[in-house]
């Protein structure tokens, strides 16, 4: 590609993230013009074994001294850093060529109730060691209007999906899953959403802990196993999947001490393991689509476009299809956008929205008391 921007006007972003399946960090390089957004290129950059084991040790124990969340902190930065190298590196891009990063961090400990996310990756190690004016915690502002923080992606989403005349669904399936209904493109409403529970994060965990694999590939191991009705009716009372929008969840909730807690630990020990994944796809695939027919109301027909990891999941796509018959589920690939692309994209795009000093349309999702301006900035 070009080492420069093709016009003065156009202006070149990156965005970061490392999602609840804590498996690498995205790196997503935009060029916005005007109102237009490009996608120009997009990495990724493996987390080493042993930091990923520390991160998910935090969502799961949910105790870290100040010394090991401060080198977490430093050590997480340092990776996102990389990251940013790789990609001007692919590009043949300087950094004096980026307007800004976007970085998300790596959530450890999302609470609503006490107005706080903790995201770690520091920014100012980003912006120190990249050069480059980095944004990011992003969920703050909102928290401390009273909002959940969570999730960003329907603002986004809307840009990328909505359609003409009726109302679309996006479902981006990462550790947690969540749903933004957005409405018909010159409909009077706004987009909305909200996590619907867990993604791929505890079939991750399973694959890892009982296949000793990384994932469920096209959800092969899941497809060889057998729903456990019962179980699967246990963990759909989870009051979680009860409650009323707005709400956002995490890792820190949905992790395999919560399995245990569920279902008891000498049942998921006893049980066949594809037995097992094949459950728990179906507690994925049913929770989205419970929340996707409680969002369409009488409006039984719709586009679900499907973001994120689980997107190239055939077998989970094949039972949120199967629970949704009217509608039409497909991978957000069929739409012309890389499902692995779209969160960095949303935080490359954040970060131009904060630049600009422009408060995000998000209270309507989070339930914030207003629309707030998001994030904090530190240069280089």
């Amino acid at each position: 590609m070009s080492k420069t921007p093709s016009s003065q006007a156009e202006e070149f972003y990156i965005g970061l993230m490392s999602g609840t399946s804590v498996d690498a960090v995205d790196a997503a390089l935009i060029a916005i013009c005007d109102q237009s957004l490009q996608l120009k290129h997009f990495t990724t950059t493996p987390i080493p074994d042993n930091l990923k084991r520390l991160l998910l040790e935090c969502n799961s124990e949910q105790k870290l001294s100040l010394k090991s969340f401060s080198q977490l902190h430093s050590q997480t930065g340092q990776l996102f850093t990389a990251a940013v190298t790789q990609l001007l590196y692919e590009t043949e891009l300087e950094a004096s060529d980026i307007a800004a990063i976007g970085s998300h961090g790596q959530t450890i400990y999302h609470a609503p109730d006490l107005m706080m996310s903790l995201q770690i990756g520091h920014p100012a190690i980003i912006a120190k060691h990249s050069g480059i004016t980095t944004v990011g915690d992003f969920r703050v502002d909102d928290m401390a209007l009273g909002g959940q923080g969570a999730p960003f992606a329907p603002v986004f989403h809307q840009c990328l999906f909505s359609e003409p005349e009726q109302t679309a669904i996006a479902v981006n399936i990462g550790g947690i899953a969540n749903i933004s209904v957005l409405p018909a493109m010159h409909s009077a409403h706004a987009a909305i959403g909200w996590d619907t529970g867990p993604g791929n994060a505890l079939i991750d965990e399973a694959c890892q802990k009982l296949f000793a694999c990384p994932y469920d590939r096209n959800g092969a191991l899941a497809r060889q196993g057998c729903v456990q009705t019962a179980a699967l009716d246990t963990l759909l009372q989870d009051d979680y999947f009860q409650q009323s929008a707005p709400k956002s969840s995490g890792r820190d909730y949905f992790n395999w001490q919560w399995l245990l807690q569920k279902l008891g630990s000498d049942f998921v020990e006893q049980l066949d393991a594809h037995d097992l994944l094949a459950t728990l796809s179906e507690l994925t695939a049913a929770s989205i689509a419970q929340q996707v027919l409680l969002s369409l109301g009488k409006q039984a027909e719709s586009n679900v476009w499907i973001c994120g990891g689980g997107a190239f999941n055939r077998y989970l796509l094949e039972r949120i299809q199967a629970h949704l018959p009217a509608c039409m589920v497909r991978s957000s690939a069929d739409a012309g956008h890389d499902p692995n692309a779209i969160e960095g994209m949303l935080f490359a795009w954040l970060a131009h929205e904060r630049l600009n000093n422009r408060p995000v349309k998000l209270s309507a999702v989070t339930g914030a008391e207003r629309d707030a301006v998001l994030g904090g900035i530190w240069h280089p």
